[in-house]
């Protein structure tokens, strides 16, 4: 069976609510008193260049609309920890709109890869001039056909597509570091400790003399290991690793984009507290670019 007759028959079984509009027979509906929500989440004060980023929430909920992934006060906070961590590049993003969908399959447990650089399942239900945020109550990830894990939360890079996707626990933990990492992968970065090769086949040096080619691909960014329970405590980097050359690693544990969520060497997400100023610049060239769709000009 082809993969658009897949969906077909997955979504002939979901129920239908007649207020709602419906979407490849999946029911869509819309907090109108959401639309046009345009300052009451952003910084209050806005210089003329900074960048305003219209985002879309599809909260997802079963066939009777009931469960919700996410509420909405929660994403109100979601919103205020989003813009506090991105002030400082001068870039800010304000509820366009939160839609459900209803749908007690993708409710109860999505799969990474049905939404991702082949199949695209997700794609009808975008707003194609914003950022849009799925929320689910779980993330799978698929490998070779099966199921080998959950994932807390996962992102489109500009190349790949229009949204982020967010896992109940993602967004039920105190600190919501992780919805502002994964639109730092929106827009375009890796994780700092990446494994990314040069020309050469090296992993990223400590010296940064190939900094621009690996790793991350950000040059203030320091090169760093994999960060992991074992290397990583409270926040302060203990390992002992060394780069290919022999010099011992000194990362930037308090970065924003670590992958230190993932290996549950930061599970709470509490370190992660900043970018660097390059990773701000790589963020606003994709936005001045590849994103350039998502810009709302002040009227």
């Amino acid at each position: 069976m082809g993969i658009t007759k897949a969906i077909h028959a997955l979504v002939f079984f979901f129920s239908l609510i007649s207020s709602g509009e419906k979407k490849d027979g999946v029911t869509v509906q819309q907090d109108l008193k959401a639309e046009n929500e345009i300052s009451n989440n952003t910084i209050r004060v806005l210089s003329n260049d900074t960048l305003r980023i219209p985002v879309v929430h599809h909260i997802s909920r079963d066939n009777n609309g009931n469960n919700a992934a996410v509420s909405e006060q929660r994403i109100k906070k979601i919103m205020g920890d989003i813009n506090k961590n991105y002030k400082s590049g001068k870039i800010q993003f304000f509820t366009k709109a939160i839609k459900f969908i209803d749908s007690t399959p993708w409710n109860t447990q999505f799969v990474k890869q049905d939404d991702f650089t082949e199949s695209k399942v997700l794609a009808s239900f975008e707003d194609e001039n914003a950022l849009n945020i799925f929320y689910f109550i779980k993330l799978l990830n698929r490998r070779h056909g099966e199921i080998i894990g959950e994932l807390g939360a996962t992102a489109l890079f500009p190349n790949q597509g229009n949204n982020i996707k967010l896992s109940a626990t993602s967004v039920e933990i105190e600190n919501t570091a992780t919805a502002t990492h994964e639109i730092g992968h929106y827009l375009g970065l890796y994780h700092i400790d990446d494994d990314f090769k040069d020309s050469q086949g090296r992993i990223e040096l400590v010296n940064g003399s190939n900094c621009a080619e690996a790793g991350d691909k950000i040059c203030d960014t320091p090169a760093s290991p994999g960060l992991k329970e074992s290397n990583m405590k409270d926040c302060v980097y203990i390992g002992t690793e060394t780069d290919p050359i022999g010099e011992k690693y000194h990362p930037d544990t308090f970065n924003f984009m670590t992958s230190s969520g993932r290996t549950r060497a930061d599970a709470a997400g509490l370190c992660r507290r900043h970018f660097s100023p390059g990773q701000i610049e790589k963020m606003i060239s994709v936005l001045n670019n590849e994103r350039a769709y998502l810009i709302t000009k002040e009227e």
